[in-house]
């Protein structure tokens, strides 16, 4: 079997967890790096054992052994690197949000179905094992009819870099970490009808965006959504990550307390997950959404958050914005596929 060339653009902090998992698929895939640093190339070419390193963006592009674009790069260069891929004839794993804005993930998403390219998403909620038991759980009954999903991300610290600048990123907390628990938010209610959002920066003023963003969902289901994400909370309060009731329980993830509980009707509450401990987990859950990817491509699927359920995820967020500048109700894009 002809091995998998993907090439790694962007070798900082995220490029290198992907870099770590890709190595260790080398029966399965030919690992390429890439940075406009070459000497910071070689470097991961070296430790990863990757079969070639470029000091350039453009290169990969020609190169016949790279079938995959793996986009590790700030926000603003997601769409263009995956038009120029998908141009190139090779298929893209990009880091969430697919792009700076829906507009632009309408774009790629089109052009991914015109070349009968895959277009994947690297959202590691859907690897996070408490959040997918939690879905599974959900769909399975375990609640009886859902009608209440509540996400909390509540945090402090400053970002750094590129990241404090919307030209970078597309906005504040919501589209960039705060992607995350949309798709968390998506995984246990399902699709996201409506919603009204408030938005602001109070704590954390070396970002353009804002540092926290609040939203209150209506489902296509009926069921009602509340989420929070914010990283300008200082000495907030430990609370559960996320919370998910239906009339016949609830489930929810105490992610620094007991983990993951089902709480029936009429009985007491059940841990079915332990808690996670150490600092590594967040770093594996990014590992093992590379390692489905690699998987899922030999399938033609595109793992682990698929480009519809991305262009939903975007769609989302676009309306999220759009109603904190109207301060109306704002209805969520929906896509004829």
């Amino acid at each position: 079997m002809q091995k998998l060339g993907v090439c790694v653009m962007g070798l900082g902090w995220m490029g290198r967890v992907h870099c770590e998992a890709l190595a260790k698929m080398s029966d399965k895939v030919a690992l390429f790096v890439a940075s406009r640093d070459l000497t910071k190339a070689k470097e991961f070419s070296e430790k990863f054992n990757a079969e070639d390193s470029f000091g350039d963006y453009e290169k990969p592009f020609a190169d016949e052994r790279i079938h995959v674009i793996d986009i590790c790069l700030p926000h603003n260069l997601h769409f263009p690197i995956a038009i120029k891929a998908f141009e190139s004839g090779k298929h893209v794993l990009t880091e969430k949000p697919m792009a700076l804005n829906l507009d632009e993930a309408k774009k790629m998403f089109k052009a991914a179905r015109k070349r009968r390219k895959l277009l994947a998403i690297a959202e590691n909620m859907r690897t996070y094992e408490h959040c997918v038991r939690a879905r599974q759980l959900i769909s399975e009954g375990a609640i009886g009819e859902p009608f209440f999903v509540q996400i909390n991300h509540f945090a402090f610290y400053v970002p750094r870099g590129w990241r404090q600048q919307n030209s970078y990123t597309g906005g504040g907390s919501l589209i960039d970490v705060g992607h995350h628990y949309v798709d968390l938010a998506v995984m246990l209610g399902g699709k996201v009808k409506s919603l009204f959002a408030n938005a602001h920066r109070k704590t954390v003023k070396e970002i353009d965006g804002e540092d926290t963003a609040i939203l209150h969902l209506v489902y296509e289901s009926g069921a009602t959504g509340h989420l929070v994400t914010s990283f300008g909370m200082p000495s907030s309060p430990n609370t559960a990550l996320f919370i998910a009731t239906g009339n016949e329980g609830s489930i929810y993830y105490e992610h620094q307390g007991r983990g993951l509980i089902l709480h029936r009707k009429g009985s007491e509450p059940q841990v079915i997950l332990p808690k996670v401990n150490g600092r590594d987990w967040w770093e594996e859950t990014i590992r093992k959404g590379v390692k489905a990817f690699v998987v899922g491509f030999f399938e033609g699927k595109e793992e682990p958050l698929s480009s519809e359920e991305g262009l939903h995820d975007m769609a989302i967020i676009e309306a999220a914005y759009k109603s904190v500048k109207s301060q109306k109700v704002v209805k969520v894009e929906k896509f004829e596929i």
